[in-house]
């Protein structure tokens, strides 16, 4: 999270918050790559800060800026984004274009 050092009498305001939401197949393993994995990111702007609302950085939760994504992001919103990743692990798993490799064996320059 990106934050600003002084923000009127308070400090260490969040103005920044960058996120990753991912999805994956049960089988997934990082170390071998085998299974399915998706994911996308992005950052959301927050604020501007609510003083009597205000909890000090230290103090923040996982479900404090968890509530904040769910928020702030809406188009695509969470539900949506976790039904694209559900789709692109599809892909993955039945896809519908490759890359070919060239017909002809050799590229001359000219």
């Amino acid at each position: 999270m990106d934050s600003n050092l002084h923000e009127g009498d308070l400090d260490d305001v969040v103005v920044t918050v960058h996120w990753r939401r991912s999805a994956q197949t049960d089988d997934y393993n990082p170390e071998t790559k085998s299974g399915y994995y998706a994911d996308v990111y992005g950052a959301l702007t927050v604020g501007p800060v609510d003083p009597s609302t205000f909890v000090p950085y230290n103090e923040l939760t996982q479900d404090n800026v968890e509530a904040w994504l769910e928020a702030g992001l809406v188009n695509p919103t969470p539900a949506e984004m976790d039904a694209q990743l559900a789709e692109n692990i599809e892909l993955q798993k039945n896809p519908v274009e490759e890359t070919l490799p060239l017909p002809w064996k050799s590229w001359k320059v000219r």
